[in-house]
């Protein structure tokens, strides 16, 4: 599935044993050969080699009345699905 920019999607990462859902906002388009390097978020981690397909970076922002700064992940893609809401 294809995404564009400003598309809301979520999907599901794991660590430490326990798994999170995390929604965010697709912020820049990564063609399929390029490295994330080349990209506005060139310090991101997620492998650093290129993907074979098109690949996203996604925002995703701080709870309502937090002070803390957004982040940014470059998931893989076949972890991605359009959000909806409820």
């Amino acid at each position: 599935m294809a995404f564009k920019l400003g598309d809301e999607v979520s999907w599901t990462s794991q660590a430490n044993g326990g798994f999170t859902k995390k929604i965010g906002n697709v912020v820049e388009v990564i063609p399929a050969g390029k490295p994330i390097s080349s990209s506005k978020f060139p310090t991101l981690s997620g492998g650093g080699a290129p993907r074979k397909e098109e690949s996203y970076v996604v925002c995703v922002g701080p709870k309502p009345s937090s002070r803390a700064k957004p982040k940014y992940y470059w998931p893989r893609v076949s972890a991605l699905s359009l959000h909806k809401d409820k």
